[in-house]
């Protein structure tokens, strides 16, 4: 696993991995990560929990990754940890993931939460623990108009999204639960770079927001904690 501390790329092996692990609650994995920002906001949130923050670019990553590695007093984060490494090629020392946020993918990532890589969704299953929870944000304006990403998927809507999306997510492990647009309050508590540049650029800026449980055990509840 290639972890991002600043300028320098460190190997990090499955035993230390495994340590790191034991020292918290859970596992927070922010895929598509973009430059660090909500994995290092949920690091500070949730201290008890280890937030990774995964991303190919790994040069996006350097300035946060340099902070979160500093001395406490100076900004650190020491369970906070970022990822050099591709979605479609997830590091073979990654498990144990209790919640999964993508939020406003783009590329093949985006592709990918839409039900056009079934791959993707398995190979992220895979490394989750039962009932983890799961956080998309998903941009609407990647259909206004459309981007090539979006292939023949309509905008989404959150009852378009109950409808069609969650059969093709459950065959893969993931259970849709909620479908909701989010309102500006909701949409700036993301903490991403991301929702504040698109923000700026436009008099109303619209997401749509799915959340639910990977490799789930039960039926879902009434009412639940949500990711994030």
């Amino acid at each position: 696993m290639r972890r991002v501390t600043g300028k320098q790329i460190v190997e990090m092996n499955a035993a230390d991995f495994g340590e790191l692990l034991s020292r918290h609650q859970g596992v927070v994995l922010d895929v598509g990560t973009g430059d660090g920002k909500h994995a290092y906001h949920v690091a500070r949130r949730r201290p008890d929990d280890l937030v990774i923050g995964l991303d190919a670019a790994k040069d996006n990553l350097r300035k946060i990754a340099a902070k979160a590695s500093a001395k406490p007093a100076k900004g650190g984060q020491p369970n906070l940890l970022y990822v050099w490494a591709g979605v479609e090629r997830l590091p073979a020392e990654l498990r144990g993931v209790t919640e999964i946020h993508v939020l406003m993918p783009w590329g093949s990532l985006l592709r990918g939460m839409l039900g056009s890589d079934l791959t993707m969704l398995r190979d992220l299953a895979a490394i989750c623990v039962p009932d983890a929870e799961f956080l998309i944000s998903l941009n609407l304006h990647a259909w206004r108009p459309s981007v090539p990403e979006v292939g023949e998927h309509p905008e989404p809507t959150p009852e378009s999204a109950l409808r069609d999306l969650a059969p093709v997510l459950a065959a893969q492990g993931w259970r849709l639960d909620e479908a909701e647009y989010l309102d500006a309050e909701q949409i700036d508590a993301l903490a991403t770079s991301w929702t504040r540049r698109l923000n700026s650029s436009r008099d109303q800026l619209d997401v749509l927001a799915l959340r639910g449980v990977i490799n789930a055990t039960a039926e879902p509840a009434e009412t639940g904690q949500q990711p994030g």
